[in-house]
């Protein structure tokens, strides 16, 4: 028993000696950490990219720690972002390893866990060619038009509803480009197991939260065992996500064989491998679909619904916004992309809605490729590097009061758009470097004529109590990968006897 205690203190001894060897490095500074464990005891379960931002006060923006073994940098700077990620991608456009998320949920197929190589480049010209190039685009954007008219209709039909609304919007949309379906209802089979898959990868939490990235021996933990919950959910996930793929792909695989299918992402894939379409082609095509469809949902329906939740706290934003879109527009039809260019402050009001809830707050984790040096500090390779885009977003140097919902903070003196683009929030919430989401221009275009849309030919309000005094929800957002409004209430009514009649009429 002694020489067990003995062996056990001169482990510790050397692990603290380690310990200290490394705090005497030249590494950006950081939280005081402890053997073994790193900083982790420093960390919140949820909305770990909060913490980070309030480290800044200690250690500046570019902060070094460890979680368990694994060394991280999280940037809390846009400046540290574009020069370490932008600028230098070459070094930092690796991934670190996705245990929970790639290994065991399945996503090992997914652009945004793809470790860097040619099968990242090949998904990502995919990628490119089928939502980021100007012709796709201009392709889908029908489809576009076509569902935010049944958004409104249904807005106006049901407008208790708005949240479900809101999510079919996007839904309808990315099903229909992908898939070439239409969404004719909720229960549809992929929109089913999507749902189940994406809620299961967000509620994993940020990727300072998944335990079993840092100590990959728990993957191998027997299911039956009871603190390998998060296996049997992880494997629930991944059965859900090889069905998503599979029913994706074959769907419009016997759409085409049968000349019913429409043009569509997926089908444009399969008719640039035909003759080479073996199990992992079949695989890589379905992980596109699941790409597009999944990430695409959860964050434009996330900062579709961050905006009516702003609107229902900023009324007077949706009243300028509205003079805008009347000036320019008119009562007699409603707003187009040819419009944009002509709004302003319309435009500064999607910018806001991007800064005042990040769809994703801490991007997904890039990894030092090889050694390097940043204002003096060491940077080792393998480090974990965390782009902290709600940090960048709340930066009180560029965003005083940050948490006000105020549009004219991306706006100058005359009212026009700041002249430099890469300050612009949608310049940073998608990524950085070789890494930015390539369907962000897409998800942009939806997002605004939604918007634009939506402020046009509706007012929301706030909804009152049985006294009569209004209610303001609040800032309130759900924890999780992506990030979300909680439920709240409000009330949605066409702005005129006029415009209702001109919803009715729309063509879906």
């Amino acid at each position: 028993m002694q020489a067990v205690l003995s062996l056990a203190l001169l482990l510790f001894a050397v692990l603290v000696l380690k310990h200290r060897s490394q705090a005497r490095r030249g590494l950006p500074p950081g939280p005081s950490a402890l053997p073994v464990l790193g900083s982790v005891h420093k960390l919140t379960l949820e909305f770990q990219h909060k913490r980070f931002l309030e480290w800044s006060k200690d250690f500046g923006d570019v902060i070094y720690f460890k979680l368990f073994r694994t060394p991280a940098i999280v940037l809390n700077s846009l400046e540290s972002a574009r020069e370490l990620l932008d600028r230098r991608s070459a070094k930092y456009s690796d991934r670190t390893r996705a245990v929970l998320l790639a290994e065991l949920m399945g996503h090992d197929s997914a652009l945004p866990f793809l470790r860097y190589g040619e099968r990242f480049r090949r998904h990502r010209r995919w990628m490119h060619d089928a939502i980021g190039s100007r012709a796709s685009i201009q392709k889908y954007r029908p489809i576009q038009v076509r569902e935010v008219h049944l958004l409104l209709r249904s807005l106006l039909k049901n407008p208790e509803a708005f949240m479900e609304h809101l999510y079919r919007y996007v839904a309808g949309t990315l099903l229909e480009i992908t898939y070439g379906q239409r969404l004719t209802s909720m229960d549809d089979l992929i929109v089913q197991l999507a749902e189940r898959t994406v809620n299961a990868t967000n509620e994993s939490g940020s990727p300072a939260s998944m335990l079993v990235d840092f100590f990959p021996i728990l993957k191998h933990l027997p299911t039956w065992l009871p603190i390998a919950g998060f296996k049997r959910h992880a494997l629930k996930a991944r059965a859900d996500l090889k069905a998503w793929r599979e029913t994706g792909v074959n769907m419009v695989r016997s759409a085409m064989a049968s000349g019913a299918s429409s043009s569509c992402v997926i089908s444009a894939l399969l008719e640039s491998h035909q003759g080479h379409l073996g199990d992992e082609e079949l695989e890589e095509i379905g992980a596109i679909g699941v790409d597009i469809y999944g990430a695409g949902t959860e964050t434009t329906y996330g900062s579709l619904a961050s905006f009516v939740l702003a609107m229902v706290r900023s009324p007077d934003v949706l009243r300028k916004a509205q003079k805008e879109l009347d000036e320019v527009v008119g009562p007699t039809r409603l707003p187009d992309f040819a419009d944009r260019e002509s709004l302003p402050y319309l435009n500064a009001v999607v910018e806001e809605v991007y800064r005042w809830n990040p769809g994703l707050p801490l991007a997904i984790p890039h990894r030092a490729m090889t050694d390097d040096q940043y204002r003096g500090y060491d940077i080792p390779e393998g480090c974990m590097i965390m782009p902290n885009i709600w940090a960048m977003s709340r930066d009180e140097r560029y965003y005083r009061e940050s948490e006000d919902f105020r549009p004219e903070r991306h706006l100058n003196e005359t009212g026009d758009a700041i002249a430099q683009e890469r300050e612009l929030p949608h310049s940073y919430v998608f990524g950085f470097g070789r890494r930015v989401c390539p369907g962000q221009a897409f998800a942009d275009a939806t997002l605004w004529l939604a918007i634009a849309s939506l402020i046009a030919t509706l007012d929301i309000r706030k909804v009152v109590d049985p006294s009569g005094a209004e209610i303001t929800p609040p800032a309130s957002f759900k924890p999780g990968f992506t990030s979300q409004p909680q439920p709240f209430p409000c009330k949605i009514v066409p702005r005129t006897e006029m415009i209702a009649a001109v919803i009715a009429q729309l063509d879906v």
